[in-house]
């Protein structure tokens, strides 16, 4: 913003006078150029934070995920980690048998009603 007052200065410091139209002129530009560097600072100062901010995050987050998965993944914890829950084992078991249950019931449905339909025809 000096260098393009300098400038302005010396152009017009050549000994000829500056009409009133050149000088609006230059004192818009002036305007329009500090006005867009406040939009430019203004616009850093808000990103800046929010940036630094999200690296922070996204680093410390890797860091506890990487931190997490290397005490998971110890190899002395696999037997421990891979053995099933003993109630869930017991629900399975459960369910097993109520499903063969079911299909005992639904077998012995099936030739009843096979057996009574086919009675019913040869009478």
């Amino acid at each position: 913003m000096k260098s393009l007052g300098k400038h302005i200065e010396a152009v017009a410091g050549d000994g000829t006078q500056m009409t009133v139209r050149e000088e609006m002129e230059i004192n818009l530009i002036r305007s329009l150029i500090a006005s867009y560097f406040s939009i430019v600072r203004e616009s850093v100062q808000d990103l800046v934070p929010k940036a630094i901010m999200h690296l922070l995050v996204n680093y410390s987050s890797q860091q506890v995920q990487n931190r997490l998965v290397s005490s998971l993944y110890k190899p002395s914890l696999f037997g421990e980690l891979l053995n099933e829950d003993t109630g869930l084992v017991a629900e399975r078991t459960r369910v097993k048998a109520l499903l063969d249950a079911y299909r005992d019931a639904f077998k012995i449905l099936t030739e009843v009603t096979l057996t009574s339909a086919s009675a019913t025809s040869s009478s």
